[in-house]
């Protein structure tokens, strides 16, 4: 907790939580993730939604996405094997290729992120939405209403509150209209 605490202090824009996620909040957001065999996780930060996409998941290739340095260096010391991107989420996202469907799950803040980096990220969660047909983007917030505005060939779904998470959050998922 003292890390996510540090990277909140220096950079709040960019960091969301003031405490990692519950193992509550953890269990829905890999439950709203359906079937995949692959599986993109935006602001993987200390890791306790990538320790339940393991352990839930334990068959799908999973690449963890995670700017701060720090942090990314903690996921690669905690978790043997796994693939971590020490980069911004969309020029990941914008260089992978899948072909079967994919869930993004994001802890990203995205209401407040800066505009500029909100607009990028958004734009390609949403090609990569489009490129894999079936996928879905799974994401939380602490807000009472969808996580950003999405492009109208874009439909998003609340699938539980978690209540039993500092703050309690809501579990959202984007998907395409044309597979929902």
């Amino acid at each position: 907790m003292s890390a996510l605490l540090l990277h909140l202090l220096k950079t709040p824009t960019l960091t969301g939580a003031v405490a990692p996620s519950s193992r509550y909040l953890a269990s829905a957001m890999v439950r709203a993730t359906g079937e995949v065999h692959h599986v993109v996780e935006l602001g993987a930060g200390t890791g306790p939604i990538t320790k339940e996409l393991r352990s839930r998941l334990p068959h799908a290739s999973l690449v963890a996405v995670e700017m701060q340095p720090s942090l990314a260096q903690q996921l690669r010391n905690k978790f043997s094997g796994l693939d971590v991107r020490e980069d911004l989420a969309h020029e990941v996202l914008d260089g992978l290729v899948y072909p079967d469907p994919v869930a993004v799950v994001s802890s990203l803040p995205f209401r407040s992120l800066p505009q500029d980096m909100r607009e990028v990220t958004v734009a390609s969660i949403e090609r990569l939405l489009r490129r894999v047909p079936g996928s879905r983007l799974v994401q939380f917030t602490y807000q009472p209403r969808a996580p950003f505005e999405a492009a109208a060939d874009f439909r998003w779904h609340k699938t539980c509150s978690v209540w039993r998470n500092a703050p309690p959050a809501g579990v959202w998922v984007l998907q395409s209209l044309s597979t929902t």
